[in-house]
């Protein structure tokens, strides 16, 4: 009789292939050692309709040390009322505005944006982000009433 396993491990436990669904119950710390390919992490923030700077979207660093933030994704489910623009980018501090990621998308408009295709003239696609710096979102012109949606920030340890 033959069995194939779907999971199992392999060079003494050194490499663990998972060929059907992995489900974790409880908490789980992952680390990476290797250099080549990063350890890229997704975290989810919702947007707000807030005027000031960082007002639609302000996100610490959450790792202590300096990273790169990849791409930043844009999901606006519910446009703003009126015209509006967005900024998005690396700051000092949450309440600054900034549009080193994103320059000008409209906030007038539900669908999705990302750093890669929507970055503007000052935009770009990825950014280095200190220990002590944010990525803010920020109403750039006319007002972002009524927005709602997500953002979805790619990033990993530099």
């Amino acid at each position: 009789m033959t069995y194939n396993a779907l999971n199992y491990e392999e060079q003494g436990g050194a490499n663990h292939v998972i060929g059907g669904t992995l489900t974790i119950n409880g908490t789980v710390t992952v680390s990476n050692t290797a250099t080549a390919i990063p350890f890229v992490r997704v975290t989810k923030v919702a947007l707000a309709a807030g005027t000031a700077g960082g007002g639609v979207l302000s996100w610490a660093n959450p790792a202590g040390a300096t990273i790169i933030v990849h791409h930043i994704i844009l999901d606006i489910t519910t446009q703003s009322t009126g015209a509006s623009t967005i900024d998005v980018g690396v700051a000092a501090n949450g309440t600054t505005s900034s549009d080193t990621l994103i320059d000008g998308v409209s906030g007038a408009a539900a669908g999705v944006f990302n750093s890669a295709t929507h970055a503007g003239s000052n935009g770009a696609m990825a950014r280095k982000v200190t220990s002590t710096q944010f990525v803010t979102a920020s109403q750039a012109s006319g007002a972002v009433a009524g927005l709602v949606g997500s953002a979805y920030i790619a990033w990993s340890l530099a």
